[in-house]
């Protein structure tokens, strides 16, 4: 399998683990060495168990996510929107990040860079 191959099937399963919960999924797209920055901007979780725990707190609020538009690929890395929505229970808050992974050699994630502000995200009531 190519490496654009195994990039785009990772963002896809990234985006698919939250629908599911599955944070094991999650937790298979990353490299042993990996960092997660998101929002670009704040602390960089460093660190596969610095990693797990970022991802097991949206997991745990219910944040779903929805490919927005085709996976651009470029060498070893991989840029793609998306919307977010987490259920607050009287209104749900959407957000419209652009997520940029950079993959090694054997198409794993060894970082992830979330670009997104308060301009990119709001809260509807139901």
């Amino acid at each position: 399998m190519s490496l654009e191959q195994k990039i785009a099937d990772a963002v896809n399963t990234y985006i698919g683990a939250f629908e599911s919960g599955d944070l094991e999924a999650i937790m298979g797209i990353y490299a042993d060495e990996c960092s997660v920055e998101d929002p670009v901007g704040s602390p960089v979780k460093q660190g596969r168990e610095a990693v797990r725990e970022f991802y097991q707190g949206a997991m745990s609020m219910g944040v779903k996510l929805k490919l927005e538009s085709e996976i651009r690929i470029a060498g070893n890395e991989a840029a793609f929107a998306f919307t977010g929505s987490v259920d607050l229970g009287e209104s749900i808050m959407r957000f419209n990040p652009i997520d940029v992974m950079v993959f090694n050699d054997e198409g794993k994630v060894t970082s992830m860079r979330a670009f997104f502000g308060p301009t990119n995200s709001s809260t509807e009531s139901k």
